[in-house]
């Protein structure tokens, strides 16, 4: 897969997807992400997956901005509704706390 982009995901429950953003890509790159997801996903001449019910947007630190940005382009096209947003300050394995978003 080298050279393609890829954004990390996770389908937990069935119609529920964990998406994790970093500031390694543009914003752009995880708003088209998020659309996608909401539009359902496929390559050419490959099948199309279905559209998820459930996005959860997460990011650390300097990546709370592109998580807010994805999130908010979504619903500002109508295709999704934040219910919920939660911050917290969870401990890191260098031992310094380090700010999230979800």
């Amino acid at each position: 897969m080298a050279g393609e982009d890829v954004v990390v995901v996770e389908e937990t429950v069935p119609g529920t997807i964990d998406m994790k953003v970093t500031t390694k890509k543009p914003i752009s790159f995880y708003v088209r992400s998020a659309k996608s997801f909401f539009t359902g996903v496929g390559k050419e001449g490959e099948e199309k997956k279905e559209p998820c019910c459930i996005l959860n947007i997460s990011g650390l630190g300097e990546a709370i901005n592109t998580a807010v940005a994805a999130a908010v382009a979504v619903e500002s096209e109508g295709l999704a509704v934040i219910k919920s947003i939660e911050t917290s300050y969870p401990d890191m394995t260098s031992g310094r706390g380090c700010a999230r978003i979800l």
